[in-house]
């Protein structure tokens, strides 16, 4: 039995020292965030649980109650997590109806012909949808930020008209600066320029589960276009999402009382 034990405390190490490494892979691309240094400091804090555990118990009481509470949290913190992310992977797998219109939500851009990666993928995945469905609308989401020379919703429609769409399937919601005043705005856009209460949101999967739920509150029925992730940034906008579905999930909790 204490075999057993050791192996699998050894694998457990093993697999947080892995997660550490994957959570730090965004360097390659130069992407730092909170994202990053919550996944990797989770994992480490796992790996020094596991290594220390043994140790701490042939302490003193105090020591070995305050480890049993420590890891008994931690272990919590992990199947939350898991959670988070089943729902994150369950709402990037519904499909799109054929009579959908489309919401693009806004991220970083650097000019009006210059998208951020992600923001670039959800274009092209808007477009080719478009270019597919010549009856289906666009609204394309996004204030400009403090470091943005023009609106994300100005950069999007840009891009798309260069792609073959026509500017008048395009309208814009371009006051908003969270995933929650783009799907409020857009509402009263798409009520202005009779878009549909259908829509496909278009983001990434680690956005999508907060993206539809938000379209929803807002008074749209919501489904997922999936546009493509960096597999070298997805662990920095993966550790950043489950910190805000925390929060998101917080606030609801406090709001619905």
């Amino acid at each position: 039995m204490k075999t057993f034990l050791k192996v699998l405390r050894i694998i457990g190490m093993l697999l947080c020292l892995t997660g550490t490494v994957w959570f730090m892979l965004p360097l390659v691309r130069r992407g730092v965030g909170i994202g990053m240094f919550f996944g990797a400091g989770v994992c480490l804090m796992g790996f020094l649980l596991l290594y220390y555990y043994r140790r701490a118990k042939e302490r003193s009481p105090r020591c070995k109650l305050f480890v049993r509470v420590l890891s008994g949290l931690y272990g919590l913190g992990i199947g939350w997590c898991v959670y988070l992310t089943v729902l994150l992977c369950t709402a990037a797998s519904q499909a799109v109806p054929a009579n959908a219109d489309v919401l693009v939500l806004g991220s970083q851009v650097y000019s009006i012909e210059h998208l951020g990666v992600s923001l670039q993928n959800r274009v092209e995945a808007a477009g080719k949808y478009l270019l597919a469905h010549p009856e289906a609308k666009c609204i394309v989401t996004g204030g400009q930020g403090d470091n943005e020379p023009c609106t994300e919703a100005e950069a999007q429609r840009h891009a798309l008209i260069r792609m073959g769409v026509e500017k008048e399937r395009i309208f814009l919601e371009d006051k908003s600066k969270n995933t929650r005043e783009n799907m409020n705005f857009a509402r009263e856009v798409a009520r202005e320029n009779g878009v549909g209460e259908t829509v496909a949101v278009v983001t990434q999967s680690f956005h999508m589960y907060r993206a539809l739920k938000l379209a929803e509150n807002a008074g749209f029925t919501p489904y997922a276009l999936v546009a493509e992730t960096d597999p070298l940034l997805f662990p920095l906008y993966y550790g950043r999402e489950l910190l805000s579905l925390t929060k998101w999930q917080a606030e609801r909790l406090i709001l619905e009382r």
